[in-house]
């Protein structure tokens, strides 16, 4: 394939937190999604580098998650306060009870960046870190980041669109 230009085309955002998980409209961002991978590993040290002090001779590879980063000019407000209660199903201004587990209580969300070309889901997210948006008479602007985890199947993104 030849070297050419990229462009996906306006990011819709889709998020899980309709009933029972369903899809819905979030919004479009200011300048599109910024997405993130990081990779998690672990030098294994040996005695014929030096050991611990000396480089590894070998890494393992941990796995990885994600970082969707949006700023959105363009959202339903209905649909932010289920996003900014951080907790599928939670509702926003009242925190969920401390202890929740993520994964095993199914507390994430989905995100979808529906593209034109080269969409890309994200079946197990949540915000956590802190959101932020402006009030007064310039128009607002949401900022979001999400952290992807993979899912149950190991799926950390995928192309799915429905």
């Amino acid at each position: 394939m030849a070297e050419a230009v990229q462009v996906a085309g306006v990011a819709e955002v889709k998020t899980g937190t309709g009933t029972a998980g369903a899809l819905e409209v979030f919004g479009k961002t200011r300048a599109g999604a910024d997405v993130r991978s990081q990779g998690y590993w672990i030098d294994v040290p040996g005695d014929d580098h030096g050991g611990d002090q000396g480089p590894p001779i070998d890494v393992q590879y941990l796995g990885e998650t994600a970082r969707i980063r949006l700023e959105m000019t363009k959202w339903d407000e209905t649909v932010a306060a289920k996003v900014r209660s951080r907790l599928a199903s939670g509702a926003e201004g009242t925190p969920g009870t401390a202890g929740t587990l993520m994964f095993g209580d199914d507390k994430t969300i989905r995100v979808l960046l529906n593209t034109t070309s080269g969409p890309m889901n994200f079946p197990r997210c949540f915000l956590r870190n802190e959101w932020e948006i402006n009030k007064g008479t310039k128009y607002s602007t949401l900022i979001l980041e999400f952290e992807a985890h993979k899912d149950a199947t190991g799926v950390l993104y995928n192309s799915t669109t429905t």
